[in-house]
């Protein structure tokens, strides 16, 4: 009985072990890895497991190291209560060192909630790794989760035709079969990703706003909503709208949204809790 237990105490020590490497290493994926709305429109994958599977086996083997951290303390109950008497009773600074480590745990708490340095140079390095791997336009979908929607969907919500949709992307050899598939579903079954098959969809380019024109948010919203905004910068944002870019980075300045021509539309709309479609409203300057 007593030499099964010491074997279940020492399998349970290294599944603890296990777990905690395997969780290091998923984390590190995870803390790299393209933001969703990336990594599934374009199936990113490092060894062979897209970002799905890493984040299953995150979870998978967070449960694990839980469950077995708690069977590790049950087993090595009785040598941990004396470990800490002892460290107690023959040492002062043991009571320091438990309470400044436990303050800085709570101040690092504190610290990442409130985006505040150091927590938030990591926080920072995180976004900038993801924002990397957009290296072009097309990487970014034209709405997120567009991967789920149906071709049908698409067609009604990116304005182009359903049927010449479909002739055009069986032309090019694409199997598909009717508008209810979605892009994840028709990309699979061709091996594509949706990124691949949204580009060989034929879609009608918005009619250029002129700078001079004048329109509501609302028009503006029902001009260029789903005509993939985000996916842009600011200098291609004011090409599009007829605007020279330090006007637009002007217009920008005003409302307090510091911009540079390269900066990406989503991510400054996302850095200062907007839609990219209210940053062209400022940069069209209609009312609001």
């Amino acid at each position: 009985m007593r030499k099964n237990k010491q074997s279940l105490r020492s399998f349970t020590a290294f599944i603890v072990t296990w777990a905690f490497v395997v969780l290091m290493i998923t984390g590190l994926v995870l803390y790299v890895v393209p933001h969703g709305r990336i990594a599934y429109w374009t199936h990113w994958s490092l060894w062979g497991l897209e970002k799905d599977r890493w984040a299953w086996i995150h979870m998978t083997f967070g449960g694990v190291f839980i469950v077995a951290a708690f069977l590790h303390l049950y087993f090595n109950w009785k040598p941990f209560k004396q470990y800490i008497a002892d460290r107690i009773q023959g040492h002062l600074a043991f009571k320091r060192e438990i309470l400044i480590a436990t303050l800085a745990t709570l101040a690092l708490v504190v610290l990442s909630a409130l985006d505040l340095p150091p927590a938030s140079w990591i926080i920072q390095l995180n976004s900038d790794i993801k924002n990397a791997w957009v290296t072009e336009p097309a990487l970014e979908p034209p709405f997120g989760h567009a991967e789920e929607a149906s071709l049908a969907a698409l067609a009604r919500r990116m304005d182009f035709e359903l049927e010449p949709a479909l002739s055009a992307l069986r032309d090019q050899g694409v199997t598909v079969e009717n508008g209810r598939e979605t892009l994840e579903q028709i990309a699979r079954r061709n091996g594509m990703t949706p990124m691949t098959v949204y580009a060989l969809i034929p879609r009608p380019q918005p009619a250029p706003a002129s700078a001079s024109e004048r329109m509501t948010p609302e028009e503006i919203e029902a001009r260029f909503a789903g005509t993939g905004l985000g996916r842009k910068r600011l200098s291609e944002v004011c090409e599009m709208v007829g605007l020279d870019v330090q006007t637009g980075q002007e217009r920008l300045a005003s409302a307090g949204i510091e911009a540079g021509p390269d900066d990406g539309i989503r991510d400054l709309a996302d850095t200062n809790g907007k839609r990219p479609i209210d940053l062209l409203v400022i940069i069209l300057n209609a009312s609001q």
